[in-house]
């Protein structure tokens, strides 16, 4: 006898509930047991029962939920996840533990989706009244407490002792921010599960959070909800809420094309310095996502610097963060331009497209020959030609935000550091995985100070005039990004005893999310790692959306009043 749509109905809900608890227990004993490193044979022998009823039961719930499917299809669409069950099953044969890793990870998705589909939260977000931006702040802080307390686990480092809550909790934020800057070396002090917590921690809070979570909505089968959308179409910046879903697949799509695409390239470069194919694989791996995400995080004590005349290593890596940097937005206007051809060729590209091509054409040009110029008698010397460009043009990418140095960055002269925090300021474009205020920003306000002093009234680029509002909101972005640097600069001063120019140079490369560092992070004090840390975050969410998500609203009044002239200059 078949079973009412209502019964299927209730039986899933009761399933999905079944996975929840599943859930939340397997969490618990991974935490206790690894977290807190339960010894003794009687403790084990419960975690171990545990872990064996935590996968019984999440089988047959599985298995009930698939024969319970009105079509069979539909259910491998929309809990293809299901199908990783068969992962901790084979595992099983080598040993419990790595299987309630895969049954965890399983577990802490289906977690994710339900707490962020359920009608309770929907309900206590309109409750508080939270906005997209606000929304944008408290889940990246939300992210970086949860990548602090996994970090503290024993089971993060190597010592079996786990970070201090400060180093922690600066390495979970210089992760999600996308910096690089560190105060424990990745390679040589972090674990495995240490590693992949920065790796994970850099990927999400590259994409941003709320674009990987209706990620994974999407390769889950959800659709979003209206306040959903609305909240990315304000994330995104977008002018409607049509395509939404289109440009995050082409995001989610992108990221993991280019991501494995560097990580081939990489491993074919570091074949002569890496013989065992897994390590090997391994560390291709975990750079390329480095690279994309704008991270900057190495396992290499000393980033790149042993590779910097390996021509395939430098340029892959230049290369990832450059398709990082410029935005998705970018890319997809390219691609539909010129791949798919959705656009007819009249139309030609988005202005936006045109001045982040332009900007950092020039910026990268510009930053190769002035870093070429600086040190061609003093950290190139007795190098040769192509030797000197691919370093000059490796530091002029890397220092758009990403981190990565093939030099010692202590050892560069004035005039390459003065460079190089012009270019951290600047930083990569809207819609990337970068920091810094903008290419976009910096383009507007050059255009703006030439026009000003042709006494032009209205700012024009490409043929098209940037509104009235943009060239307003890029002048509010420089001088509170300004401001920022000046009062961090300033605490920073009265807490640590360093050169100016090593001072100057770190706070940029915290603001900008770069992680270049002249040597002095990890010499700081705590209140000096504090300060970073805040600094940090503030570069990554940005100091206009902190102000737009905390202010209070301000209705728009029809008045003016008179005007009266104000000498200037």
């Amino acid at each position: 006898m078949a079973l009412s749509e209502k019964k299927v109905h209730l039986i899933n809900k009761i399933l999905e509930l079944v996975f929840i608890v599943l859930g939340i227990i397997s969490a618990v004993c991974l935490l206790v047991q690894w977290g807190i490193s339960v010894t003794g044979h009687v403790l084990l022998a419960v975690f171990n029962i545990i872990d064996q009823a935590i996968f019984a039961v999440f089988l047959v719930s599985s298995a009930a939920r698939f024969l319970f499917s009105r079509s069979k299809k539909d259910f491998f669409k929309n809990y293809w996840m299901d199908l990783i069950i068969l992962i901790p099953g084979i595992q099983l044969l080598q040993g419990i533990h790595s299987a309630r890793i895969s049954i965890l990870l399983r577990q802490m998705i289906v977690l994710l989706l339900f707490c962020s589909k359920n009608k309770v939260s929907d309900k206590l977000i309109r409750l508080l009244g939270l906005k997209p931006a606000q929304l944008l702040v408290i889940t990246f802080v939300m992210t970086i407490l949860i990548g602090t307390f996994l970090l503290t686990m024993p089971l993060s480092t190597k010592s079996g002792q786990g970070l201090d809550f400060v180093d922690a909790l600066f390495t979970a934020t210089s992760a999600t921010c996308v910096t690089g800057l560190a105060v424990k070396d990745t390679g040589t002090f972090f674990s495995l599960f240490g590693q992949i917590v920065i790796l994970v921690l850099i990927q999400v809070g590259a994409l941003g959070i709320m674009t990987f979570s209706v990620t994974l909505f999407m390769a889950a089968g959800k659709k979003l909800s209206n306040k959903q959308a609305m909240a990315m179409q304000d994330v995104l910046d977008q002018d409607s809420m049509a395509g939404i879903l289109e440009l995050v697949g082409f995001i989610a799509k992108m990221t993991i094309f280019l991501e494995l695409l560097g990580a081939i390239f990489l491993y074919v470069g570091f074949e002569p310095y890496i013989s065992a194919p897994g390590q090997r694989l391994y560390v291709s791996l975990f750079h390329s996502i480095s690279a994309f995400c704008n991270a900057g995080f190495s396992l290499f004590s000393d980033s790149l610097m042993s590779y910097a005349k390996d021509p395939l290593i430098n340029i892959t890596i230049s290369l990832l963060i450059i398709c990082g940097g410029i935005g998705f937005i970018v890319v997809k206007d390219i691609n539909d331009k010129y791949v798919k051809r959705k656009r007819p060729m009249s139309l030609g590209l988005k202005l936006h497209t045109k001045i982040v091509v332009a900007m950092t054409a020039i910026l990268l040009l510009a930053g190769t020959v002035l870093f070429y110029v600086a040190e061609n008698n003093h950290i190139l010397k007795g190098m040769n030609v192509k030797d000197k460009v691919l370093i000059s043009f490796f530091q002029s990418a890397t220092a758009r935000t990403a981190g990565f140095n093939s030099v010692d960055i202590g050892a560069l002269g004035n005039a390459s550091i003065f460079m190089l925090i012009i270019l951290m300021f600047v930083g990569a474009s809207s819609g990337s995985t970068g920091g810094g205020i903008k290419t976009t920003t910096f383009w507007i306000l050059i255009k703006a100070f030439f026009g000003n002093l042709r006494n032009k009234e209205h700012l024009n680029s490409f043929n098209r005039k940037i509104p009235d509002s943009t060239v307003g909101k890029a002048i509010a972005v420089f001088i509170l990004s300004l401001a920022l640097v000046i009062v961090f600069m300033y605490l920073l001063s009265i807490t640590e005893h360093t050169t100016f120019r090593d001072l100057i140079f770190e706070v940029v490369s915290a603001f900008g999310t770069v992680g270049l560092s002249c040597g002095i992070t990890a010499k700081l004090s705590v209140p000096g790692k504090f300060l970073i840390t805040i600094l940090m975050f503030l570069g990554r969410v940005g100091p206009l959306t902190i102000i737009l998500a905390f202010a209070g609203y301000h209705k728009k009044v029809n008045f003016k009043y008179a005007e009266e002239r104000v000498m200037v200059g």
